[in-house]
């Protein structure tokens, strides 16, 4: 009789510590949302509430890295080599990161993972979500506590009432002077249309954040900037059908498109306002792995990153990051982009 007691006790324990362990590992955490701020058009514009990095010397290099997907343990290793490889041979002076970086319940250890990996290079660095990012216990607010944690990281949630969490921007100076503005912005996970999930888009309220950011920019003396976000608008579909009928002309593009572009049905009118204002020079999503092209349309330079992983669906042929080296003085600044790719 005793042992029968004693074996109820012991099931009655186990089953206990595996319940605490499956709920530590499947319940959903959360962030603070009011961690972010409350956005109206008819605020005050203040340039002083933005992060600014100084450009020192004759160039400012941004190594833009996307879709690491981390969530496999046997390739973490392979990804931070990855990574630190890209870092080390391109010594940019900012990193930015576009979205998918973790991936399904364990986005717990691997946000924490990479915003230590990040900090690890001591280079300001900066990171949008993609459409993967919260699809594990984390919400995009847990998520940005972390990042805004980190020693060199510049993200911030960013308006919590406009669409997408962590929406924000990024100054640079050269010799104290407003020099190029770089804008993050979160193309959300997913959009509903006639009841149905589509791919993500920006939606009608980050527009208008964003004209109102860029009107401010310019007052500011900020006259141009790029933008990074995840997944593609349909003008990056647009831009490479012209391109291709124009005979894929050097002059215009560069790059190759292995699959469909991935984006919304919806067009929310963001490249519009873009033109419109004349200031965002270049855009670099991800989201497509195998698409890696860059293509000039309509005064806009599109781009879409390398992915920077051999985690998930990848070419073995288009896995690194990409650089985008700013040169020239206030007012006369180019834009150069290239591919470093790595094969380890």
């Amino acid at each position: 009789m005793r042992m029968g007691v004693i074996a109820v006790i012991a099931v009655f324990v186990f089953a206990v510590v595996a319940a605490a362990v499956l709920l530590g590992v499947f319940l959903p955490v959360h962030g603070n949302q009011n961690d972010g701020e409350y956005w109206s058009e008819y605020d005050e514009f203040d340039v002083s509430k933005l992060d600014t990095i100084e450009v020192e010397g004759d160039e400012f290099r941004i190594l833009q890295l996307t879709d690491l997907h981390y969530h496999l343990p046997h390739k973490t290793k392979e990804t931070d080599n990855i990574v630190t490889t890209l870092v080390e041979e391109n010594d940019p002076d900012m990193i930015v990161i576009t979205g998918d970086s973790v991936f399904n319940p364990s986005n717990v250890m691997y946000t924490k993972h990479v915003a230590e990996l990040m900090d690890s290079f001591e280079i300001p660095w900066a990171i949008v979500y993609g459409n993967h990012d919260d699809e594990g216990k984390a919400d995009k607010y847990w998520m940005g506590e972390v990042y805004e944690n980190s020693q060199y990281g510049l993200y911030h949630n960013g308006p919590f009432n406009i669409g997408g969490v962590g929406n924000y921007a990024v100054n640079l100076t050269k010799d104290g002077q407003p020099y190029y503005s770089v804008i993050m912005m979160d193309s959300n996970r997913v959009t509903q249309i006639n009841g149905v999930n589509e791919y993500g888009s920006f939606t009608p309220s980050q527009v208008l954040w964003y004209e109102w950011l860029q009107r401010g920019l310019i007052q500011a003396g900020y006259e141009h900037s790029l933008m990074f976000f995840h997944i593609p608008f349909e003008e990056y579909r647009l831009a490479y059908e012209e391109w291709e009928e124009g005979g894929f002309d050097e002059n215009v593009g560069f790059g190759v498109k292995e699959e469909d572009v991935c984006c919304a049905p919806y067009n929310p009118g963001m490249f519009t306002k873009i033109k419109e204002l004349g200031a965002t020079t270049h855009t670099f999503a991800g989201h497509d792995h195998v698409n890696a092209y860059s293509v000039d349309y309509q005064g806009v330079r599109l781009t879409y990153g390398l992915k920077s992983s051999r985690q998930f669906y990848y070419s073995e042929e288009l896995v690194g990051g990409t650089l985008i080296t700013l040169k020239g003085d206030t007012g006369n600044v180019s834009v150069d982009i290239e591919y470093k790719y790595v094969q380890l």
